[in-house]
Formats: C-alpha cells, sequence, structure tokens
C-alpha cells in the first residue's frame, strides 16, 4: 500500500472512531437509551473489537438499570484500550450497581493512575473510602477533588461527614459553614444544618414555614442597635417569598436579646418593616412581631443551648 493510500485509509479511521463518539453522546444527551442500545449493538456485531463501541453499549445497558449485561462489553472496553481513564471509571460504576465494592475501587484507581485530574474517579474512589468507614481516606480525596473543582456539593458536604466521625468538631464546624455558604437551601442543607447545631453553632437554623422546612442564616443587627446588616437578608428574602406565595401562612417574628426586651422589640420590629417593604402585596396584619429580653432556650438532641442574641420565625396556618 502507498503512502497516499495509507493516509487515506488513517483518516478513515478517525472519522468512524468520531462518527462513534459524537452518535453515542447525542444519543445520551437526548436521553434515547433504547435507540442507543439498539444503535450500538448493531455496531458492536459488526465491529466486536471497537473499544469505543463496547464503551458506548456498556454505557447504554447501565443507563437502563441493566448492569449485569453492562459489564462485559465495559470489560472488553478496557481490554481493548486500557490507557482510557473514562473505561475504567465506567467499568467502576458497573460494578458498583452488582455490589462489587472491591473491583470498583480497584476501576477507579486505575482510572486516576492514567488521570489524576479525572473529577468523577476521584469523588466516586472518595465514596468508596466513606462507606467502609476509612474516614481519613475519604477526606484526602475529597481534598484532592475539591482542589480542582472547589464547589463540588458531594464532596463539600462527604467531607464534613468524614471530619465528623474522625472527631474533629473544629474543623467540621468550618466545614459545615462552607457547604452551606455555597448550597444554602435544599435536603442536604437542612441535615447540615442539624449537624451543625448539634455542635452547639447556630448560625444557620431551620424553620418550619407554612408546609416548608427551609434553611435560614441567622438575622444579623448592628450591636446594641435595631439595624439589619445584610447578612441575614437573602434568608429574610427566602421568608418573604414564600409568604407570598402561600397566603395561608401567619408569621410571628420572635426577637430575644438578654437584658434588653426593648432592643429586641426593636428589632422583631425591624425584620417585620423588612419583609413588608421587600413584599408589598404581604398584609401587614398576617406578620406580628414581639421581644423577648432573655435568652433563648434550643434543645438539640440531648444537649440544651442558651443564645444571647437569636431571632425565630413562628408559623400558623389560618
Amino acid at each position: 500500500m502507498d503512502a497516499k493510500s495509507w493516509i487515506v485509509l488513517f483518516i478513515l479511521m478517525l472519522s468512524l472512531f468520531g462518527c462513534t463518539s459524537l452518535k453515542g453522546e447525542r444519543l445520551f444527551k437526548n436521553e434515547q437509551y433504547q435507540d442507543g442500545l439498539a444503535t450500538f449493538k448493531n455496531i458492536v456485531q459488526e465491529e466486536p473489537k471497537n473499544p469505543e463501541a463496547q464503551y458506548y453499549l456498556g454505557r447504554f445497558y447501565l443507563a437502563l438499570e441493566r448492569p449485569e449485561e453492562a459489564l462485559p462489553h465495559l470489560k472488553r472496553a478496557v481490554q481493548g484500550d486500557p490507557a482510557k481513564a473514562d473505561y475504567h471509571f465506567w467499568l467502576g460504576v458497573a460494578y458498583w450497581a452488582i455490589r462489587d465494592f472491591e473491583s470498583e475501587r480497584n476501576s477507579y484507581i486505575k482510572a486516576l493512575a492514567i488521570d489524576p485530574q479525572d473529577v468523577p474517579a476521584r469523588l466516586y474512589l472518595a465514596h468508596t473510602f466513606l462507606d467502609s468507614g476509612e474516614w481519613q481516606a475519604a477526606l484526602d480525596n475529597y481534598d484532592l477533588l475539591l482542589r480542582r473543582e472547589p464547589y463540588n456539593p458531594e464532596a463539600l458536604y462527604n467531607r464534613a461527614l468524614a471530619l465528623t466521625e474522625l472527631g474533629r468538631p473544629i474543623e467540621e464546624t468550618k466545614a459545615w459553614k462552607q457547604y452551606l455558604e455555597y448550597y444554602p437551601q435544599g435536603k442536604w442543607a437542612l441535615r447540615a444544618v442539624d449537624h451543625l447545631n448539634e455542635l452547639g453553632d447556630f448560625s444557620y437554623r431551620n424553620f418550619t414555614i407554612g408546609y416548608r422546612r427551609v434553611t435560614l442564616e441567622h438575622i444579623s443587627f448592628s450591636p446594641n442597635s435595631a439595624k439589619l446588616l445584610s447578612k441575614g437578608k437573602p434568608s429574610l428574602q427566602v421568608l418573604g417569598t414564600i409568604l407570598s406565595i402561600n397566603d395561608q401562612v401567619w408569621l410571628e417574628i420572635v426577637c430575644y436579646k438578654n437584658g434588653d426586651p426593648s432592643l429586641a422589640a426593636a428589632r422583631a420590629t425591624a425584620v417585620r418593616d423588612y419583609l413588608l417593604q421587600e413584599f408589598p402585596r404581604l398584609k401587614p396584619s398576617r406578620i406580628g412581631a414581639r421581644g423577648i429580653g432573655r435568652k433563648e432556650r434550643i434543645k438539640t438532641g440531648s444537649k440544651v443551648y442558651l443564645l444571647d442574641d437569636s431571632t425565630t420565625f413562628i408559623t400558623t396556618k389560618k
């Protein structure tokens, strides 16, 4: 075969492999899993030694929750092209799905040996350590991932869990706050706040507002005044939005300031005024405000905490 023929053959091979990849990704993007399965079954029948086709066929079986059928194809993909980190990663996912956790971990380790910056492989490897109670190894791997992807929610949340199990409360408190700074809403935020409160930190608290349990940040004021600081205003925006959506919910704002009932009352009124100003469609009759000149008593688990300075929200449904 002359040089020109080799070049033509090389270009043809590149286009075929590129076409396979583009076709697979397009079908995944459109969630056409059955179509993808049928398409790549045909390709594998014609080209059984094509590792990329085996890889996509395995991926489509996984997407259809058929991991036992995915496994042999992903193994063939790895055997055909062992230098592809993605192939090892998805083989690990298939092992996880059939509960072969040792092989799962080994697959992620192989993926990371090829590409130490592979985020999914690093994340899932950390998960395997967390699931098996290897807390320090889990923490180390979450930290490695966060250097590359500092806002990854799973890594932020689970590194805090690892610190819980390692008995490092100061670092744990910081970790929960870091998670909540970026992800202050949702079920994981609620759980993060529960952990934080168990440590005696109430910079975030969960409140039942109407039919929802929501996370709110501590409402801050200037020292010895009723001037609202910006720090807690995003939480008041959340509160006002819920009240605007559901007109059957009535709110009572209660501020505590130990030894100063007048300042406590003024702060409660300031919160009420802020909500009415920001949400003018709220009826003033739906929002009450009162101050209490003593410490707020909070029970968390078996512990009781007394807060000198706090704001709570009580709702009733009319």
